[in-house]
């Protein structure tokens, strides 16, 4: 046992080493612990910021990925919209050019169907009321943007009229390369018709199916590549089977 005035001494100094402890304890963060935290959250903020990034610049990618296919797409409806009017108000009798004298041109041997360009007549882009007055030639092939030089999906257009001159016009959007138009060429019974040299051949064609390939580049995100394919039936009655117009120019 301790005398008594030496415990005595001795309480003041674990007192006195007890508040020291206690005032270290509650001083706060050290200049390195400081550090470290805002490291942590610089850090935090950073793979946030990426992450919400990535996650836009993919959205905008899509985005414009899908109005360049999209525009593929709407050339492919404009196509099978007018195809599907070859014929119309046509009589053969009445039409001084070979190639006028079928919904498919058949007489035309530069201008017969073949895999890659298809070529049509009828009253397509028929402008008044007067059944049979403008019926022209309409067809479709690959060739280079005129401004451009991309591939693109052509439009060529020839009136009926004796001595007009063509017409090829770009259809597709020049943005988006298309590489590949094919067409294949079915009769009314769903047989394909592959003779594409003989007039009586290709006049059984009635269903067509157009497969148009597209590529649309989007720099660092690389290639966007789509495939569309579509089947028009021809609706209007073979020319040569049925001398027939329609009145009231309906379509």
């Amino acid at each position: 046992m301790w005398p008594t005035s030496a415990r005595r001494s001795a309480l003041p100094l674990r007192m006195a080493g007890a508040g020291r402890s206690d005032r270290r304890g509650s001083a706060g963060m050290t200049l390195i612990e400081v550090l470290v935290v805002i490291g942590l959250m610089a850090a935090l903020a950073g793979s946030m910021t990426a992450l919400v990034g990535a996650a836009v610049r993919s959205k905008l990618i899509v985005a414009v990925r899908s109005a360049d296919t999209e525009t593929a797409r709407q050339t492919l409806e404009w196509m099978s919209e007018r195809l599907r009017n070859a014929g119309l108000n046509l009589v053969p009798a009445e039409q001084t050019e070979a190639r006028c004298r079928d919904m498919v041109v058949a007489e035309d041997a530069a201008l017969r169907p073949t895999v890659g360009a298809l070529y049509v007549s009828g009253e397509i882009l028929n402008s008044d009321t007067v059944a049979g007055n403008e019926v022209i030639t309409l067809g479709y092939l690959l060739g280079p943007d005129p401004e451009s030089g991309n591939q693109v999906v052509l439009e060529y257009q020839q009136s009926c009229a004796p001595g007009a001159a063509p017409v090829t016009v770009p259809l597709s959007d020049p943005r988006v390369t298309v590489t590949a138009l094919t067409f294949d060429y079915y009769s009314s019974a769903g047989l394909r018709v592959v003779d594409l040299t003989s007039p009586a051949q290709i006049r059984r064609i009635r269903l067509i199916r157009i497969t148009l390939a597209v590529q649309a580049a989007q720099g660092s995100s690389g290639v966007q590549a789509q495939t569309w394919t579509r089947d028009v039936m021809l609706r209007n009655p073979e020319p040569n089977a049925n001398a027939w117009k329609n009145p009231d120019e309906g379509i």
